[in-house]
């Protein structure tokens, strides 16, 4: 899911149209999201680092959904 969010936001900064950058910022928040239960549910040895990077994602994602509102 993680790939496939980068391979859309790859597309976006290619062609600078609106839907690609919306589906890849839904699927990055998704991926984060799903990392972050999947670290509650069953830790692994790095879950400090796996949660802080999440977490940066998912920052990093809503503010670029609060800037693509804002240009609207």
């Amino acid at each position: 899911m993680l790939l496939l969010a980068i391979a859309m936001l790859a597309i976006a900064s290619i062609l600078p149209e609106r839907p690609y950058l919306i589906l890849g910022l839904s699927l990055v928040v998704g991926a984060s999201i799903s990392i972050l239960v999947r670290e509650a549910i069953a830790p692994s040895p790095q879950t400090r680092i796996t949660q802080l990077t999440a977490s940066l994602l998912l920052i990093i994602s809503l503010y670029g959904f609060a800037d693509l509102m804002y240009a609207l």
